[in-house]
């Protein structure tokens, strides 16, 4: 099973409509390509191993996706929308990048009520 398709027009960023693209179509290659060596992550404020938890939540055995954009801000940098975990359930997100020198240098994502 993989994701559905989603319109990523509204995201004005190039890296991150490629991290959105990447991380829907499951593709880690081109995910992890997206980002520096060691970058900085955390979700519901809480720091993570970035590796570990991509591995887990996003390329587990468990389908995960967002399944829709709602809203973008910061130039393309901030996206809020729905996403699907098979483990989590369906809930509104955001997911926050910082960009440095062409690499995704820190990643924050959590629930959001918008």
């Amino acid at each position: 099973m993989s994701a559905p398709s989603l319109d990523l027009n509204a995201i004005g960023h190039p890296i991150v409509k490629s991290a959105i693209e990447a991380m829907n179509s499951r593709n880690k290659k081109q995910w992890y390509a997206l980002f520096s060596d060691n970058p900085r992550f955390t979700d519901d404020g809480n720091s993570h191993d970035f590796t570990d938890w991509c591995e887990k939540e996003l390329f587990g055995s468990s389908l995960a996706y967002l399944a829709s954009i709602d809203k973008v801000e910061d130039r393309g940098l901030t996206i809020y929308g729905r996403f699907h975990s098979d483990q989590w359930g369906d809930f509104k997100t955001f997911l926050k990048f910082h960009v440095d020198n062409g690499k995704i240098t820190k990643m924050a994502v959590g629930q959001a009520n918008y």
